[in-house]
């Protein structure tokens, strides 16, 4: 399948204004993300990867929402700061709480499934790419969201129960 120049140009008209409405106008990233966003949809259609061609548009889409969701997390894991400002003043939690949060933690994921636990590992603490983690563990992409879904769940709701039956010291 053969994409023309008016075609694209247009594909990349849409993706600015979506990505500007989810980004914010004054994002800098916005053409970046547009670009990684055909890069992407370009290797797609030259590996055809794309199953029906009538759904170009809501092939394009959908790697436009993960380019958009990994941009979101990238800037929630690096939260920009001005170099001349220092970060924001607070105050450790003591010693004690950490431990019982590792505890608790600890409990947590040695209650989780080994998939379960692969997967957070893999995909929170070591953060490797979606696709590593589905080509390591035989997963397509549909399964690895809904497999990490339900892993964060588990965990959550473990890791609830475990600090709810542990009360909290005063200071």
């Amino acid at each position: 399948m053969e994409i023309d120049p008016g075609t694209l140009e247009h594909y990349r008209r849409k993706l600015r204004y979506k990505v500007r409405y989810h980004l914010g106008s004054f994002c800098p990233d916005v053409d970046d993300a547009v670009q990684e966003t055909l890069v992407r949809f370009l290797r797609a259609l030259k590996e055809e990867k794309i199953r029906n061609p009538e759904s170009t548009g809501a092939f394009l889409s959908g790697i436009c929402n993960n380019v958009i969701q990994e941009y979101r997390r990238r800037q929630w894991k690096e939260p920009l700061l001005d170099p001349d400002s220092s970060p924001p003043e607070r105050p450790a939690p003591p010693e004690a709480d950490l431990l019982e949060l590792r505890q608790a933690i600890s409990i947590a994921m040695t209650q989780l499934s080994q998939r379960d636990r692969d997967i957070l590992r893999a995909f929170f603490l070591e953060e490797r790419d979606k696709e590593e983690i589905c080509q390591a563990m035989d997963l397509s992409d549909a399964q690895f969201r809904v497999a990490l879904f339900r892993a964060k769940q588990r965990f959550r709701r473990i890791y609830q129960e475990e600090l709810k039956q542990k009360p909290r010291r005063e200071h």
